[in-house]
């Protein structure tokens, strides 16, 4: 169950990693000097949240927790 939970993790994070990227080019190629919208901030909240969720996930897998 956590590894099909792991699984899920990281797909969740390449996929916002890919929004976020595609989103922080965007604000760069148009020049705009604010780049933490608040869209793109929301991204990266989500993202550091997908983040811990994986590690907590990882550190139950390690410990055995299956």
């Amino acid at each position: 169950m956590l590894k099909d939970r792991r699984l899920l993790l990281e797909q969740e994070i390449k996929k916002a990693h890919s929004e976020a990227a595609n989103m922080y080019l965007s604000i760069v190629v148009s020049n705009h000097a604010e780049i933490p919208s608040a869209e793109y901030q929301a991204l990266r909240d989500r993202i550091t949240n997908l983040q811990f969720d994986l590690n907590v996930v990882n550190q139950l897998i390690y410990n055995g927790h299956e």
